[in-house]
């Protein structure tokens, strides 16, 4: 089936920084490698990504406030696509991880367990295997996360301070699945051993219809179907679909009531709102809170092409 956005959508992305327009060209336009990796080079000098890298510290930091720090800075250069090799990003890696996982020795699975939230060793991997992919921590790091997983197939970080949870966290899920995804992409994680345990987790998402009760039907909580973005550490609806656009699951029939949802978003002029900044500090507003969004657009409507919508 094929599919077309209108120029004026296409247009419109475009228009926007190197990160949209690199994603815009791969996802939707289906322009060849050489042409969207020229566009995704720009991030490093200009736009975004290259606010981004001017706000690091000397000491590979970023400055110290909720959504600034450097963990969240640097997951958010993860989302928007920054190119491997981007400079600071192994000094900032180290910040993060140094104290649980010092470089040259074993990996605690007891430290990382009872002193760090599931969540973040999601995030450690994911920026790990984005920009240090050979780091020799890593294997480790994952092995921890997957014998982590739950029975009913996803995740949860209050695991650590409850140990009888017994019920996972649509949250905790997709930190760690982005986590997992980045090791299987460079050969980390076994891909065979990936998508079983993928395959899992993506199940436990499908039996509540991406944001309701599997028992009541009930919307779980509200916020999940708010376009929030960046999300940081909190799920919501488009960022679970765009997820699932690379998997086998975009196509199960249990995603209609998410994807009614998302189509139901659309504005008359074609394009997805960006809406309720989480509550925090931020190093700058990559859009305005409330109007139209590159952001949630390009994401909305690639989730929409690979459901054939």
């Amino acid at each position: 089936m094929s599919f077309a956005i209108p120029s004026t959508t296409s247009d419109y992305l475009l228009e926007g920084d190197p990160a949209i327009r690199w994603q815009t060209m791969r996802d939707l336009l289906n322009l060849p490698a050489e042409d969207w990796r020229v566009e995704q080079a720009r991030m490093l000098s200009d736009g975004w990504g290259a606010r981004f890298l001017e706000s690091q510290g000397a000491d590979g930091n970023w400055p110290k406030a909720r959504w600034t720090d450097t963990v969240w800075t640097m997951c958010t250069l993860v989302t928007i696509g920054m190119p491997p090799r981007t400079p600071g990003m192994v000094q900032g890696f180290e910040n993060i991880v140094g104290r649980l996982m010092p470089l040259g020795k074993a990996v605690s699975r007891k430290a990382l367990t009872e002193e760090m939230d599931l969540c973040h060793l999601g995030f450690w991997l994911r920026i790990g295997a984005r920009f240090l992919p050979k780091d020799e921590r890593l294997p480790a790091l994952t092995r921890v996360i997957l014998e982590l997983q739950m029975a009913d197939g996803g995740w949860n970080c209050r695991i650590r301070t409850k140990r009888n949870v017994n019920h996972s966290s649509f949250h905790t899920t997709f930190n760690v699945l982005e986590g997992l995804k980045e090791a299987a992409i460079v050969g980390i994680v076994d891909l065979a051993e990936f998508k079983s345990s993928e395959s899992r987790a993506l199940e436990f998402m499908l039996q509540h219809l991406m944001y309701r009760s599997d028992k009541t039907g009930e919307i779980i909580d509200q916020r999940f179907l708010d376009l929030a973005f960046p999300s940081y550490w909190h799920y919501n609806v488009l960022r679970g679909l765009d997820y699932l656009r690379e998997t086998d699951a975009i196509h199960d029939p249990r995603l209609k009531d998410a994807l009614d949802y998302l189509e139901s978003r659309r504005k008359p002029n074609g394009r997805w709102p960006v809406e309720k900044r989480i509550p925090g500090d931020t190093l700058f507003d990559m859009e305005p809170m409330g109007q139209d969004s590159r952001w949630n657009t390009l994401r909305a409507l690639r989730v929409l092409k690979a459901a054939c919508r």
